[in-house]
């Protein structure tokens, strides 16, 4: 199986290419909706946060949900209590988006794009041998992202393209990056034939798949066990 790392810069059309992917029948492991779904209330990080950060009112009112606006106004200015946040979460994100690859090695699917945003700045490119970066010309970024977020002001617009890695290090940094500065039908095209080309073979795959089911087994039975574990815990602890 392999697991494609993908990423972008904001408003290049990495959602869009997330998009026509799962069109195609591909899964994927979307880092954003993994963050919302580890703080649900009782799942491990949820307590982990409250131990933390819930002497600050941080959920919601009507409701034991985590209020992520109020939180995410206390972390902005606060760099401490965003790297606690940070420590909170990150294990976890990653475990689910562990569990949910496994699910997919044992459903034999031959490719898995794992969508992250920071891809290259949390290091996980140092885990995949494919990495895939949606990039396109700046001029292009600027408007796309403009009309995206109904920003009036270049400077504006300029300062959240750079509060981010650079398109040009990222591009560096992936295996295959692929330019879309052109139309929607371009970028799909563009997307077909680089899945023609990183298609695995049927039988490699199911000869790995035999190969690692007993210990992909066990790995998966040991997060569920983390899971369990780290929910019991922290629950007593509040």
């Amino acid at each position: 199986m392999i697991i494609l790392g993908l990423t972008g810069g904001i408003a290049t059309g990495k959602t869009s290419a997330s998009e026509y992917f799962k069109s195609q029948g591909i899964p994927i492991v979307d880092a954003d909706l993994i963050a919302r779904l580890v703080v649900e209330p009782d799942k491990p990080a949820y307590y982990h946060i409250l131990k933390h950060f819930g002497h600050l009112n941080i959920l919601e009112s009507n409701n034991r949900y985590i209020d992520r606006k109020r939180l995410g106004e206390i972390i902005f200015t606060n760099e401490q209590m965003r790297k606690q946040l940070n420590k909170c979460t990150h294990g976890y994100i990653r475990r689910e988006a562990l569990k949910q690859l496994l699910k997919y090695f044992f459903q034999l699917k031959s490719i898995v794009i794992w969508d992250v945003p920071l891809l290259f700045e949390v290091g996980l490119n140092r885990y995949l041998s494919h990495t895939l970066v949606i990039s396109c010309d700046q001029t292009i970024q600027l408007d796309r992202l403009k009309k995206r977020d109904d920003i009036n002001d270049n400077q504006q617009a300029l300062q959240r393209i750079n509060a981010q890695m650079s398109l040009n290090e990222k591009c560096q940094r992936a295996r295959y990056v692929i330019d879309n500065s052109g139309t929607k039908d371009v970028l799909h095209k563009q997307l077909k034939d680089f899945l023609l080309n990183i298609q695995p073979n049927q039988l490699n795959t199911i000869t790995w798949f035999i190969i690692l089911c007993i210990p992909m087994s066990f790995m998966y039975g040991i997060l569920r066990f983390l899971d369990f574990v780290d929910t019991i815990k922290y629950r007593h602890k509040r």
